[in-house]
């Protein structure tokens, strides 16, 4: 006689159920309750407007980035800085390549009696901001290595003290067939934008985007350098480095008042 096989019961879980009627109760809360749902969407509604607001009043308030606003720099360097006397220095094709057609330039190559030789020069951006980058970026291409980086205050000519940001770099040269020996290079340089300055490049990129929202100002950054190179070792009774920094910041203190023009402020 075949068995036949027994039925399974369905075996129910009372907390499922229970599970079941919370979500099914809570799901359609607000469809329960009209007056809390109407709220509910009003409150999204206003949240949603309110966003729209802002979105638009920022656009409004946003000038157009390509048409740059005029620079805080004179973009002339002085024929002669202290004890300093100043010789043009030519723009390379390969600058002129890479940046845009509105980018300016102002470079010099100052001598004084002794021979000793200071670099100066302006970049100054136009409608891209590509023009303006931290010199980390291309020293290395010109051979050179990053030993240290730190702000270092200035003092100038008409009493204020500018942070600027000092970078010891160096890289090996030949001195003779066969013999390299490693140069130390200064490299000091800081950005000035509309009316203000700063050593740093994120403040720089920051107070961009603060200013062009919030007070309508678009900055047409200058990247101001001077450098020059420590030759003790090189040259008979040259500079160490601590001596060619004293040249350096006094160099600053006295070309960088005729190059910001009055309504720029030293920021750190």
């Amino acid at each position: 006689m075949p068995l036949r096989p027994r039925r399974l019961r369905k075996i129910r879980h009372p907390h499922r159920a229970n599970l079941a009627r919370m979500n099914t109760s809570s799901s359609s809360f607000l469809e329960n309750d009209p007056v809390k749902g109407s709220i509910a969407m009003g409150i999204r509604a206003f949240i949603v407007l309110a966003l729209t607001g802002i979105v638009i009043a920022i656009c409004l308030n946003t000038p157009n980035i390509n048409i740059p606003s005029e620079g805080g720099v004179v973009m002339k360097l002085p024929d002669t800085v202290g004890s300093f006397v100043g010789k043009p220095m030519e723009i390379t094709p390969v600058e002129k390549a890479i940046l845009p057609p509105d980018t300016q330039f102002a470079r010099m190559s100052y001598k004084n009696f002794k021979g000793e030789e200071v670099n100066c020069q302006i970049v100054l951006s136009g409608g891209e901001k590509r023009s303006i980058h931290r010199p980390e970026v291309c020293l290395p291409g010109q051979g050179w290595t990053k030993k240290s980086a730190e702000v270092i205050d200035v003092k100038l000519d008409d009493g204020r003290v500018l942070p600027v940001m000092k970078l010891v770099i160096a890289r090996p040269i030949e001195v003779q067939p066969g013999v390299r020996k490693e140069l130390t290079g200064l490299f000091l340089y800081w950005f000035v934008g509309k009316n203000s300055t700063t050593p740093y490049h994120w403040q720089r990129i920051l107070r961009s985007d603060l200013d062009r929202v919030f007070h309508n100002v678009n900055h047409r950054w200058a990247y101001v350098i001077v450098n020059a190179n420590v030759l003790d070792g090189f040259v008979p009774g040259a500079k160490n480095q601590e001596e060619t920094l004293d040249m350096l910041k006094k160099f600053i203190g006295d070309i960088a008042p005729e190059l910001l023009k009055p309504e720029v402020k030293l920021h750190k």
